[in-house]
Formats: C-alpha cells, structure tokens, sequence
C-alpha cells in the first residue's frame, strides 16, 4: 500500500485507506518504526500522525539540548543531528561558536547543569574557546544562579 504524505488521525487514515481501526494503528506504528510518521498531540488531544515521504531523522542536537534546559527557547538555525552522546558540555562551546546575542544569552542556563568541567575545558582547549566560556560563566553568575566552577580552571 502507498501511503500518501500528510496529516492523518486514526480514524481518517482507517477510512482513507480502507481499513479497520486496529489495522490502521498498527500500519502506523509500522511506518513510525521505519521513521516515516511523527506524532503529536494524545491525552486529552486527538493524535495526529504526520506522514513523510522520507524518513525524518530525530534531532538531538544543540537546539534541543538549549531548550530542555535554559528558560529562553530558541527557533532552530538548522539542524543539528548528532551521532553518540551530546552533552551539556559539547552545546556550551557550539553555543559560543554560533556566538549571536540570544544564544549565547540561553547558554548561560546550561552553566547550571555542567557535571565535567575537565571535560568542558578540554573541548574549550580543542577549539581555542576557553577565554570566552571563562567570560561567558562569569556573566552566567552575574545573571543567574551558577554551580560554582573548580578554581583550577579558573587560571585559563
């Protein structure tokens, strides 16, 4: 059966393609598995089952890490898709690297949830940065509330 691309409930997918309720959930779900269909909504709230044409990789990248943690929520620039772990760490430097205003305003809440400075160090190391993450945690403990950094890397 070709699916058509779209936006879809289980009960207009069901009639649209001619099949019984529980056959539709479960062509869904197997289209979600392949990474074809996106779902929102459920709860009280209708879902609503997006169809792609091709499959929609999930992002977990720097926008999403930025908004799960920091209270100003940022429009993506583009997506970021990572490979293997992505840490509070990694999105402080990409943060500083991307460098507009409000970015480096939303990084600052990710000062509070850093749980290996070596590592935010070394990586600042690798990319020349350590200058402007110092500077950036320092304007983060003026404007919010910070874990305190180890006085070791204070130094940099």
């Amino acid at each position: 059966m070709d699916v058509q691309p779209g936006k879809y409930t289980v009960e207009t997918f069901a009639q649209q393609y001619g099949l019984k309720r529980q056959s539709a959930l479960n062509k869904l779900s197997k289209l979600k598995e392949q990474g074809l269909v996106s779902v929102s909504g459920g709860g009280s709230q209708k879902r609503i089952y997006s169809v792609f044409r091709v499959p929609k990789e999930p992002t977990s990248g720097f926008y999403d890490l930025i908004n799960k943690y920091s209270p100003e929520k940022l429009q993506p620039a583009f997506r970021h898709i990572t490979r293997g772990t992505y840490t509070v760490e990694h999105a402080i430097i990409d943060g500083i690297k991307i460098g507009d205003a409000r970015t480096l305003k939303a990084t600052q809440y990710l000062f509070r949830n850093v749980k290996d400075w070596q590592r935010l160090f070394d990586f600042a190391r690798k990319q020349g940065v350590t200058k402007q993450v110092l500077k950036l945690y320092n304007e983060a403990r003026q404007n919010t509330l910070v874990k305190r950094m180890p006085k070791r890397y204070t130094h940099d």
